[in-house]
């Protein structure tokens, strides 16, 4: 057995402590100082000086979502009967003026596990798809060349037939391919929100064992002030706050004192380590938007003019957006042979 003098190890595991708590301290200031001073000033101004231009860009917003709500009920309509745009337009403006009609149609569909009607057989269906490209397309499919006849009839093959019973599904709203992709993403981000979740809690657990006020006979300032961030970063599931508060919280308990042994403190000099990665790393993001330094630097109006310009392209392009919806609407509305007359008298 040889003996070891831990003296020099501690005294230099305790150095390396005191150098990334520093580290860390700095890092927090300016966090705190961004989140607390810059990002509200910046808020502010905005606010006052770009008031119009934030409340049209809310309003079309709204407009959008209405929008959008209104065409997948028209696309919806379309799939599940087999219509035409205006009539599956019609159908779902009186079941929106009409609630009690609409429940009582709603009662038609059938639930799962209700017997599923006979499937149409490949001449039926393109009889429909025949049908449709008369009074949608406004043209003859017999004109169609076959490249084109064969494209278009397997498109609306693949988005127009489907069982009611699929539609009364709500996982079944979206087509093959982007319902896959959508369930996919929202799977990936229920167990990230699980992991991170979970992680949370176990940092309060601890952090509730060292910090909460009725377990602390010695509570101090700096102790009560980690307790309220505790409570804000859980609140808001922050785990790189969380991780931060914890290492401050090994510090703050003197786990580096004269009584921690030298694996002990490497462990809490790992902690700090990842915590100021975490949070150089936000400070980085942070430094890249408006607001950065916004409490000290002001307004600038070099400042002024990329705010104003940024918030009138992405007004623009809600409007395109909002535009195309809207056209997409009015299209259906009008029903295939007024857009065939306004087609003639274009070209006339």
């Amino acid at each position: 057995m040889i003996l070891i003098d831990q003296a020099p190890l501690r005294e230099g595991a305790a150095a390396d402590c005191a150098k990334a708590l520093a580290r860390l301290e700095r890092a927090r200031a300016g966090w705190h100082c961004f989140e607390r001073k810059d990002k509200p000033a910046f808020i502010r101004w905005r606010a006052r000086e770009f008031g119009a231009l934030l409340s049209k860009a809310r309003e079309v917003e709204v407009q959008i979502r209405d929008s959008q709500a209104l065409v997948h009920e028209v696309e919806m309509e379309m799939r599940r009967g087999f219509q035409d745009g205006h009539s599956a337009y019609q159908r779902v403006m009186f079941r929106r003026a009409n609630p009690s009609a609409a429940a009582e149609e709603g009662d038609e569909i059938p639930r799962e596990g209700d017997t599923a009607p006979p499937r149409l057989s490949d001449f039926e269906k393109e009889a429909l798809f025949q049908e449709w490209v008369k009074r949608s397309l406004g043209t003859n499919p017999d004109k169609m060349d076959d490249e084109a006849y064969s494209t278009t009839f397997e498109a609306f093959k693949s988005h127009m037939f489907r069982s009611p019973l699929e539609e009364a599904r709500p996982r079944n709203v979206y087509r093959a391919s982007p319902k896959r992709r959508v369930a996919a993403e929202e799977e990936e981000k229920g167990e990230e929100e699980m992991k991170v979740d979970a992680r949370v809690k176990e940092l309060y657990r601890i952090l509730v064992r060292r910090l909460h006020p009725d377990l602390r006979a010695d509570s101090s300032v700096g102790v009560s002030s980690l307790w309220h961030e505790v409570q804000e970063a859980y609140a808001a599931s922050d785990v790189a706050q969380m991780e931060i508060l914890l290492a401050l919280s090994d510090i703050e308990s003197n786990h580096v004192g004269n009584q921690a042994s030298v694996s002990q403190m490497r462990l809490l000099f790992a902690e700090l380590e990842r915590a100021l990665r975490s949070l150089e790393k936000r400070l980085l993001e942070a430094e890249g938007e408006d607001a950065w330094n916004f409490a000290q630097t002001g307004p600038t109006l070099d400042l002024r003019k990329r705010v104003e310009r940024e918030l009138k392209s992405d007004l623009a392009a809600r409007t395109l957006r909002l535009d195309v919806l809207k056209n997409a609407i009015a299209a259906w509305a009008e029903g295939p042979l007024a857009n065939r007359k306004v087609r003639l008298a274009r070209v006339g």
